[in-house]
């Protein structure tokens, strides 16, 4: 029993020691937690205080520089004399403060050039160039960025050089650097690298739209030269979709010329160039259009639609009314919808198409009429029996109720205030 009683005794002392043991190795880990959580707001404290002070320095070296250098920039008095107080070393307070000053006053296009030489003279392109070799990609896109706000164009072959990175990031920044820059050379260099990136394809097609689209109408002449010297039909499109937002007249020959293109985006961008001239189009050319109306690819057939639907006469309303029985949705709908808004022109053609024994394009044609509003139209047309547009309102809108469209007609014997045409819809309805 004592020998029970003496192993009892030391397994109960052992365990006491490493229960004792793991509290005190729960207080150190505890203690670490609390002090490592210290620590991390005791720094973020101190780095946002030393921030903060930075800032308040660099708020007062622009208030000191700003009108000093307005003053400097608006004398065009660039001597190296004048300049001397405004050299900094790079990376400095000072520098930053000057090149923010700088680039802020770059915004009033009158002193653009002279800004552009303080850049150069202060040595801030060659500080940004420099960085341009540097491995970090944050810091290589940074320096891109700059060069472009600068509207540096000594600096267009450098900056051309980091389109041939595989990093899309760097990519995007050195296109919109350079459309910034906004020179010929600029712009040029951006159609020139286009084959390279459309290998790539690294970044999107809207990135490579947005910045040459931000030459406005200068950009047209290059464009339509450049669609002389290329035979990719990727990149004829993204020019052809360019040119067609800044709505090029002198590029409708061309724009012509693509219709009959094999490849089926080159042709709807085609079509999308020419909806912008589409009331200005020739009959020949409005004939080549119609045909379009046949094309094997849908959304073609789509963008052929919307020229023809800006264009007024018969012919091309009888072309629209052909396409209410396309095999795709989205063909027959803006069909329908260009239908409609020609009001009580367009009565016969929805007549004939009502009576086509197809259910479905039947309902498309119906909510359409509702849609634009034409079905108020033909309701009001019910005051004047006996006319054309009384009897092919009336027949159009007995066949609207036929198939469940009724909701208009219920709409006006609530609210409606002529009672002939109150008569009018009763007789429709069977009442």
């Amino acid at each position: 029993m004592r020998r029970a009683d003496s192993l009892y005794l030391s397994l109960f002392l052992i365990n006491r020691k490493n229960i004792f043991s793991l509290e005190k190795i729960l207080i150190l880990i505890s203690a670490f937690i609390i002090l490592a959580i210290a620590s991390f707001i005791t720094i973020s404290i101190i780095r946002r205080l030393v921030r903060a002070k930075r800032f308040k320095k660099l708020d007062r070296l622009k208030r000191i520089y700003g009108e000093k250098l307005k003053d400097l920039i608006y004398s065009g008095y660039l001597e190296n004399g004048a300049l001397q107080k405004f050299y900094s070393p790079p990376g400095s307070l000072k520098f930053q403060a000057i090149e923010d000053i700088l680039i802020k006053l770059m915004n009033q296009k009158k002193y653009e050039p002279e800004i552009k030489e303080l850049f150069t003279r202060l040595g801030y392109v060659d500080y940004y160039e420099k960085k341009l070799e540097c491995r970090n990609a944050l810091t290589k896109a940074l320096a891109i960025d700059k060069l472009g706000k600068m509207k540096s164009s000594s600096s267009i072959d450098k900056i051309a050089q980091q389109l041939r990175s595989w990093n899309p990031e760097i990519i995007t920044v050195a296109i919109r650097s350079l459309a910034n820059i906004g020179t010929p050379e600029s712009l040029q260099t951006i159609l020139n690298f286009l084959p390279l990136i459309y290998e790539k394809w690294l970044i999107t097609r809207k990135a490579i739209e947005n910045a040459i689209l931000k030459y406005n109408q200068e950009a047209i002449p290059f464009l339509i030269d450049y669609l002389k010297h290329t035979d990719n039909p990727k990149i004829i499109a993204i020019i052809l979709d360019i040119l067609s937002h800044l709505q090029s007249e002198s590029a409708l020959p061309i724009a012509f010329n693509y219709l009959s293109h094999e490849n089926s985006e080159v042709r709807a961008k085609a079509l999308k160039l020419i909806e912008a001239s589409a009331d200005k189009l020739e009959l020949n050319q409005i004939e080549k259009i119609i045909s379009l109306l046949q094309d094997s690819i849908w959304f073609v057939r789509l963008y052929a639609l919307r020229v023809l639907k800006k264009i007024r006469g018969n012919k091309v309303h009888y072309a629209l009314a052909t396409s209410l029985f396309d095999s795709h949705w989205r063909v027959r709908n803006e069909a329908a919808t260009a239908l409609a808004k020609l009001g009580d022109t367009s009565l016969d053609i929805f007549l004939q198409a009502l009576h086509y024994e197809d259910r479905y394009v039947q309902e498309i044609i119906c909510e359409e009429i509702e849609k634009t509003g034409l079905v108020g139209q033909l309701i009001e047309n019910l005051a004047c029996p006996n006319g054309e547009k009384y009897k092919k309102s009336k027949e159009i809108l007995t066949i609207m109720h036929s198939l469940n469209f009724s909701t208009p007609l219920f709409k006006y014997l609530t609210s409606g205030e002529n009672e002939k045409i109150k008569e009018e819809i009763n007789k429709i309805m069977g009442n």
